[in-house]
């Protein structure tokens, strides 16, 4: 191999048609062979290259050609650009895609999109958060979530060194809002409630089987099982830009719940009296021909019913939320995040953190275990006065 023309000690020179020098090597050794960005008019300077190439991998600092050529590209791009192609190449689900490019183009290109990427700094990001205001909380941590996650993507391209989105806390904002928990009584009294009666399967799937709103309303009679004893869960709808975007659920994956055997009745009794025929009937259609079931709409249903039973503070994802509470109590933490569909541990041990009812019984096992040592105490008492 020394002997053939073109071959060094490291690395290769050819000599084009043209008269220019192209060079070469393979790093790490048998692997990838990188070749020099442009070719060289003298066979000096294409050696020079391949010595500049041989000191990164000696000091350490090397990285493969191609990529400090993207990196240099792109650092004479501006955020929105780059934010832009940033969406733009990412693997993930329409409606996420929407969202993505709405906080961007409403909170964080208006402010930073001119910018150079190579020159954003700490202070800059600070300031721009801070310009957001402290109305909607929620809508600026997920700006700023978005924001760290590209220019991560910077740093390992080597465009930024580091992340100069790096506030503390600010992705995990508290919660305005606690969801509100209802008892098992009012669950079966707002199903009872709610008009018209097509809804009250609605209530009762919501809360006992764990379904997200968009899942529920994508729900059709082909993804009730026999006996109504399971739901399989494949799909879920969201409705973003006057788009009907129909995907897998939230987690990227479906899963199949079980239907507790006490609402099973009432499922059933749905699917013959106000259910089509059609194997791709949905469960609960729109009322006025839409191609889903409106939040909205249902919500004029929902409140008449809670203002019937006195319980007006709540929202309809508080039926979720009463489905992970009463899951928590009676399964593991891998169980509760199969019957929810959540793709982390986080939000299954919120439920499991969170229960009213656990506080109580562990208060009232506290109390049995005090109980049950001063009776020891008593029985002991009176064993050392009999003997005495």
């Amino acid at each position: 191999m020394a002997g053939k023309p073109g071959r060094r000690g490291w690395g290769k020179l050819r000599e084009l048609p043209s008269g220019r020098w192209h060079a070469s090597y393979i790093w790490p050794p048998e692997l990838d062979r990188h070749n020099a960005p442009i070719t060289y008019s003298s066979k000096m300077d294409a050696e020079a290259w391949l010595a500049s190439e041989r000191r990164l991998i000696e000091q350490g600092t090397w990285t493969a050609p191609r990529l400090r050529v993207e990196a240099s590209l792109n650092r004479g791009k501006t955020l929105g650009q780059y934010a832009s192609d940033w969406i733009g190449t990412r693997n993930i689900k329409p409606r996420t895609k929407i969202g993505y490019e709405s906080l961007l183009k409403g909170h964080i290109e208006k402010k930073l999109g001119n910018q150079p990427l190579s020159t954003l700094t700490s202070d800059t990001i600070r300031r721009w958060y801070s310009g957001l205001g402290k109305e909607y909380v929620r809508r600026n941590s997920h700006a700023y979530g978005l924001l760290h996650a590209i220019l991560a993507t910077a740093v390992s391209d080597g465009i930024l060194t580091t992340n100069p989105a790096n506030l503390k806390g600010v992705m995990n904002p508290p919660a305005k809002r606690r969801a509100v928990i209802l008892d098992v009584d009012d669950i079966g009294k707002l199903a009872n409630a709610v008009q018209p009666e097509t809804l009250k399967a609605l209530v009762l799937v919501s809360a006992w089987c764990g379904l997200r709103w968009g899942e529920v309303i994508e729900l059709r009679r082909k993804d009730i099982g026999p006996g109504c004893e399971v739901i399989n869960v494949s799909r879920g709808v969201t409705h973003r830009k006057k788009q009907c975007l129909i995907d897998t659920p939230k987690s990227g994956k479906g899963r199949t719940v079980v239907v507790p055997p006490h609402i099973r009745g009432d499922l059933k009794n749905h699917l013959e009296l106000y259910m089509e025929k059609d194997a791709g009937a949905q469960l609960f259609p729109a009322a006025k021909g839409g191609c889903h079931f409106n939040d909205r709409v249902f919500g004029d249903h929902f409140a008449p019913a809670l203002k019937a039973i006195g319980r007006e503070n709540v929202r309809i994802h508080d039926l979720r939320h009463f489905a992970g509470s009463q899951t928590a109590r009676v399964s593991n933490l891998v169980e509760t995040m199969q019957r929810l569909g959540h793709s982390t541990a986080k939000a299954s041990l919120n439920y499991q953190q969170m229960l009213s009812g656990r506080d109580v019984e562990v208060a009232e096992a506290l109390s049995a275990l005090a109980t049950s040592k001063k009776a020891q105490e008593l029985v002991a008492a009176a064993d050392e006065a009999e003997q005495g």
